[in-house]
């Protein structure tokens, strides 16, 4: 017998929606009843901090799930998550989604995996300390061009201050000292890693 996945379990049992570029899913702070599974597109998961700078949680694509956390516990929700890119997604009721891990235990195991995984990958990467920003950088440049097969990151400098846990002046220093290097070249909201 297969396994059904999470992701094929929601998109299986929900209704397909779609959000243009820029739009809103889920707003931090709102209580919502509802997670996504994301068909296609990018989703970027974001908070602001007490200073109003945005810090970028993660990205997410194809294959992912989003809103999770508020489904299975009704609290408002802790981050915002925007369409980067056009979105189609599976939209699932709170309701349904508890549902579906209490009649599939394995599915249950495989969402608290999915949540692990993603607060060990969080807390990582806000608690390396002492490393260089420029180390930092090339890591997330580096793992998205692994990843993606794309050496072009496209992102907004406050954005990717976020990403590696630093503030947009510095990480723009660091960057045009990289394109001075000759590793990478800076475009209008991208970067693209170089050789």
């Amino acid at each position: 017998m297969r396994l059904v996945s999470l992701w094929d379990s929601i998109a299986a049992n929900g209704r397909e929606v779609s959000f243009a570029a820029g739009e809103v899913l889920l707003h931090h702070g709102e209580v919502s009843q509802h997670c996504y599974a994301i068909r296609s597109g990018e989703v970027l998961v974001s908070v602001t901090s007490i200073q109003g700078a945005t810090l970028v949680l993660g990205r997410r694509g194809p294959g992912a799930v989003v809103g999770e956390l508020g489904a299975l516990d009704g609290a408002p929700r802790s981050a915002t998550v925007r369409a980067n890119t056009d979105v189609s997604a599976v939209v699932l009721s709170a309701d349904r989604f508890v549902q579906l891990l209490r009649e599939q235990p394995d599915l249950a195991i495989a969402a608290l995996r999915r949540l692990s995984r993603q607060f060990r990958e969080l807390t990582e990467r806000f608690t390396i300390r002492g490393e260089e920003l420029r180390t930092r950088v090339l890591q997330l440049l580096g793992t998205h061009a692994a990843e993606s097969g794309d050496p072009v990151f496209r992102s907004t400098r406050q954005e990717l201050a976020g990403w590696v846990g630093a503030i947009r002046e510095a990480v723009t220093r660091t960057l045009r000292d990289l394109e001075d290097d000759g590793v990478v070249a800076l475009r209008r909201g991208a970067v693209e890693l170089l050789g």
